[in-house]
């Protein structure tokens, strides 16, 4: 009787070996065998499926900012940068700065602008976040900086358009 047990168990072992030698052979995981690494495996793709790649015109001149056109009205120093009109003038109750956004774009955009305004060495910071425009509208918002004892000339006014976000 004893014979017939460890028999059985052997029949057990040997089976279950069988079954993991299968398994592991139809998953392709031998010992003779490597396995290769799939980062590294290369894609050859038709020439047919592959997209052409953009063209790309070389003008051979840099690309720039735009330069801004200062004007005055009156009190008022004018600064326009492209799609950007900046009105700046000196009041009694500090300066005020009116901000002008052109959108020439075929879609509705949202404008943010950041402007300074700096006069005998202080420097004042507007930001202007416009809601959604729609295309040839024009957005209009002012703010006053400084206080009312802020005494400023127009000619020592300068205005630097720091920054134009659109989304």
């Amino acid at each position: 009787m004893q014979l017939t047990s460890i028999r059985g168990g052997l029949r057990r072992i040997a089976y279950g070996a069988a079954i993991a030698a299968t398994i592991l052979s139809a998953a392709g995981c031998t010992a003779s065998k490597t396995v290769p690494d799939r980062a590294t495996e290369s894609v050859t793709v038709p020439p047919s499926l592959v997209p052409p790649s953009p063209v790309v015109e070389q003008t051979g001149e840099p690309t720039h900012d735009p330069t801004p056109v200062i004007s005055y009205l009156g009190k008022t120093k004018i600064v326009t940068s492209d799609n950007v009109e900046v009105r700046v003038t000196p009041g009694e109750y500090g300066i005020n700065v009116a901000c002008n956004v052109t959108n020439d774009t075929g879609r509705a955009l949202r404008y943010q602008t950041q402007i300074t305004v700096s006069s005998e060495g202080v420097s004042y910071s507007a930001e202007f976040d416009f809601g959604s425009i729609l295309p040839g509208a024009v957005g209009q918002q002012s703010k006053a900086v400084g206080s009312n004892t802020t005494e400023v000339r127009q000619e020592d006014i300068k205005v630097y358009i720091d920054s134009v976000i659109t989304y």
